[in-house]
This record gives structure tokens, sequence and C-alpha cells, in this order.
């Protein structure tokens, strides 16, 4: 008897694993290309800011045309600002600036990316959206996987 309930019970498993997989899933990216750089302030000794790229899958936020969005946080209370830039195989897709003190955010949607570009993130301090007068900077380059 207990053979026979355990038969049923996992035929049952079995079957809704299966209606599940045959309906479909949702849209998520096959290979999770997240990725991030921090900044760091040496003159006051905390991580400066933050620039994440999102690989989310359909439906994220951010306001943009697609899944794929990147974030610029400031971390560190030091009176500066952040700017950043994202490249896409080498060319300026757009920047964004983060003015809005420690531990404010920026949902940014600059591009699509698709398998097999490679992107460029750079944040830097900044006092203002164009200022451009050598504040510490630093970047880290990545190839798509799937976009």
């Amino acid at each position: 008897m207990k053979v026979k309930r355990l038969g049923l019970k996992l035929s049952m498993a079995f079957a809704v694993t299966a209606a599940l997989v045959a309906t479909g899933s949702p849209a998520f990216a096959a290979h999770n290309d997240n990725s991030e750089m921090t900044l760091w302030d040496d003159n006051y000794a905390c991580q400066a800011g933050l620039i994440e790229f999102i690989d989310y899958g359909e439906g994220a936020p951010g306001g943009g045309m697609n899944d794929d969005y990147f974030v610029v946080t400031d971390t560190c209370a030091n009176g500066e600002g952040l700017r950043a830039r994202v490249y896409v195989n080498g060319v300026l897709v757009g920047n964004k600036y983060n003015g809005g003190g420690y531990g404010s955010s920026i949902i940014w949607d600059p591009a699509q990316i698709y398998a097999n570009d490679v992107v460029r993130m750079e944040i830097c301090a900044a006092n203002g959206p164009q200022d451009y007068s050598g504040l510490p900077c630093d970047d880290r380059t990545f190839r798509s996987v799937d976009g």
C-alpha cells in the first residue's frame, strides 16, 4: 500500500513538472551577466560609489527599452557625486551623473546588450555632471555571454 502511494505521488510530481516545462517559463537570461565596479575614496577611506550592470530579464525596473540596465549608487558621505559612463563595443552609449548624495541610486538604461558585446563601465568621483577635472575613476570591462 505504501509503495502504491509513493508511486502515485512520484508520478503526480513528474506530471506537474512536465506540464510546467511544456508550458514554458518566464523570460530570464540563460546566463546571468551581472557585473559591478566599485570606486574607492582613499581620503575618506570608504567605498565612494558603485556601478552595477543588471542582466535581469524581461520586466526589470528602470523604465527603459529592454531588460538590461545599470545602477549608479553613491555609497560614501564625502560631498562628491558620481559620473558614470558606459561603452558597448568601444562606443560610448551614455553617461549619467548621480548628485543625490550618500545612499542615492539612479537606475539607468542606456543600451540593449547583446550576446558577445564587450561592455565597459566607468565610474568617477565628480563635483557636477560636467566635472572632468581628474578626480579618481575606475572601470571594468566584460563580455556579455547571452545579452
